[in-house]
């Protein structure tokens, strides 16, 4: 009888102990929720995006290719040979999956302009195109498989510069 009234008296206790929320841990300081100051609205200015220009009557956009279709074409003058020619390597890069065609145009300073094109170019692909003793504009166009035309190559080489 004794151990029964002692177990009551003991879950008694218990449920004493258990509302007045002793069991859980204590929450620590206050803390104060920051009054809110008005603010006076200021004017939204949209982001300026660079938009490619697209040239109507060459057809073709200028400006560096967008990210995801970047690739890189190397350009180098022979200037050591007899022979000027002007040659044009494809190295390749995290776009070329996207690359139909590559396309290089030579305006000689004869006035004489010479196309040359290169359909799926691999990596380590050159075009090669005769150049002159003068000073030749060379242009690189790179066809993307979306029909989307890029300039990304556009310099004059001299055949020999004396510094």
């Amino acid at each position: 009888m004794k151990s029964l009234v002692f177990l009551v008296l003991c879950m008694f206790a218990g449920l004493l102990v258990l509302g007045a929320g002793c069991t859980q841990p204590s929450s620590g300081p206050a803390t104060q929720v920051p009054t809110p100051v008005p603010t006076t609205a200021q004017p939204t200015i949209p982001p300026t995006v660079a938009t490619p220009v697209v040239t109507p009557t060459l057809g073709y956009i200028e400006g560096p290719l967008p990210a995801q279709y970047m690739v890189d074409v190397q350009v180098v003058r022979n200037t050591v040979a007899i022979t000027p020619t002007i040659i044009a390597t494809y190295r390749g890069g995290k776009g070329t999956n996207f690359v139909y065609s590559m396309d290089v145009m030579v305006t000689r300073s004869d006035g004489q302009v010479i196309s040359k094109s290169l359909e799926r170019p691999q990596v380590n692909s050159i075009l090669e195109v005769e150049g002159t003793r003068g000073t030749d504009r060379v242009e690189v166009f790179i066809n993307l498989v979306n029909g989307e035309r890029y300039r990304i190559y556009d310099q004059s080489l001299a055949f020999r510069s004396y510094n």
